[in-house]
């Protein structure tokens, strides 16, 4: 259950439902935010900008995974104040919130001072992610009062967050949540012995399940170096392969997608854009979320063990 050796580096950061993650790549230095964003005085009244909206216009997707670092607990109240706030105004642009999630140390990790935060938000196109900035959200949504909840939503952020180290803009696919048909093979089995998993060696390793085990539920993000040019090929075996299989063990994968640094028309970079790494003519970037109940699940998923859940018909093998 492995892409080919077109992988040239791999990091492994896990998430949970409000979120976990590993350590991250390398990553620019983190820039603290403005201290005094949600001490300003309030803008005098704006002038009412209502708006009629066009057919959808087409485009090619774009994602943008962005980082904050909040001060040590406070990512309950971050949170709120997305979901309750601003989330609701945001959507009204046509964006379209995946989650939010707070990174946990793993086991035998030193403990971070700080709480961090990744943020997952579809946009139609890097039109569209522009046009959800700053003032230019009014000609998308129109101003008042929607729009003033939305800002007094990034104020009450702005109470708690002390930085960010940029944000990944991704382009890929969502993952498929259809149903799948993965008929059993026609065999018979005889019981060798009963309490014991199998070797691992074994050719034939059939399975039963047990219940359905509660957990708290986390999300896996993977990000990987793999080599430049390779990413449509990457991506369908993921989607053919790996999806199915994992899907069938109980993950669900969020999606699959490769890092990309928007510029101008001709090339240049764009004021005000932080990107947390930088573009390499060496090697493209991916990155991968999928969601397991627990890290229980997660770890009994990891390419050792998972034929223990699995099975190794013919889906495992590919």
């Amino acid at each position: 259950m492995m892409h080919s050796s077109r992988v040239v580096r791999s990091v492994v950061l896990v998430t949970a439902t409000i979120g976990m993650l590993v350590a991250p790549p390398p990553v620019q230095t983190a820039q603290p935010a403005s201290p005094a964003r949600a001490a300003q005085p309030a803008a005098p009244p704006a002038r009412p900008v209502p708006v009629r909206n066009d057919v959808p216009k087409p485009g090619r997707e774009l994602l943008v995974l962005r980082h904050n670092e909040l001060q040590h607990g406070a990512h309950e109240a971050f949170y709120r104040f997305s979901r309750d706030l601003y989330w609701p105004y945001f959507e009204r642009l046509g964006a379209r919130v995946v989650g939010q999630w707070t990174v946990t140390e793993p086991a035998g990790s030193a403990p971070d001072a700080h709480d961090h935060v990744y943020r997952l938000v579809r946009y139609a196109s890097f039109e569209h992610w522009q046009k959800t900035r700053g003032d230019q959200a009014a000609t998308l949504a129109g101003n008042r009062p929607a729009a003033d909840n939305g800002t007094r939503g990034v104020q009450d952020q702005g109470t708690v967050e002390l930085g960010s180290r940029g944000a990944y803009f991704l382009e890929g696919e969502m993952a498929p949540d259809g149903p799948t048909y993965m008929p059993g093979l026609a065999e018979e089995y005889a019981l060798v012995k009963s309490g014991e998993p199998p070797p691992l060696s074994d050719r034939d390793i059939p399975v039963r399940l047990d219940t359905a085990q509660p957990g708290d539920e986390i999300v896996v993000l993977r990000y990987q170096r793999i080599r430049k040019g390779t990413f449509a090929q990457f991506v369908a075996s993921t989607r053919t392969q790996i999806w199915p299989w994992e899907g069938k063990l109980g993950g669900r994968p969020i999606g699959q997608w490769l890092v990309v640094h928007p510029t101008t028309p001709d090339g240049r970079t764009i004021p005000g854009l932080r990107f947390i790494t930088t573009p390499s003519a060496d090697y493209d970037e991916v990155v991968t979320l999928t969601r397991y109940r627990s890290r229980a699940h997660m770890e009994a998923m990891a390419e050792a063990r998972a034929v223990l859940m699995g099975g190794n018909g013919p889906d495992f093998d590919a």
